[in-house]
């Protein structure tokens, strides 16, 4: 079964910086080491993968701070989707909407070994 092609989230009229930016805002929430997180920071799932869509409109600028934000991703991302995203992991509805190398969205099959830990160094 091919795996699904994912919509963008926010429209074209979002600039590479001003996604990444938001993206940015989020991951800096997550990596909070008190753990005081709002919930709705789940949005933070659809952003990136707006930039993985987008991902030839990074600049030299922006792939630091992707990388950042995704190593902050995979280390506290599923612990907040485990408190917040309820249904979000579900495969009924992940495997619809994003393929696995939208690994943000498949963290907990990662964890588990079902999936390979991404290369964040050299995945953008």
């Amino acid at each position: 079964m091919p795996e699904p092609k994912p919509y963008l989230y926010c429209s074209k009229g979002f600039t590479m910086e001003e996604i990444v930016r938001i993206y940015q805002k989020y991951c800096k929430d997550l990596n909070d080491p008190e753990d005081i997180w709002i919930e709705g920071y789940d949005e933070f799932l659809e952003y990136r993968s707006d930039i993985e869509i987008r991902k030839t409109e990074l600049t030299s600028e922006l792939k630091p701070i992707v990388r950042w934000c995704d190593q902050v991703v995979l280390r506290n991302g599923l612990h907040y989707i485990d408190i917040f995203g309820e249904g979000l992991y579900d495969d009924s509805y992940r495997k619809k909407r994003y393929p696995t190398t939208h690994w943000w969205w498949y963290l907990d099959k990662v964890k588990s070994g079902e999936l390979p830990t991404p290369d964040i160094e050299n995945g953008i």
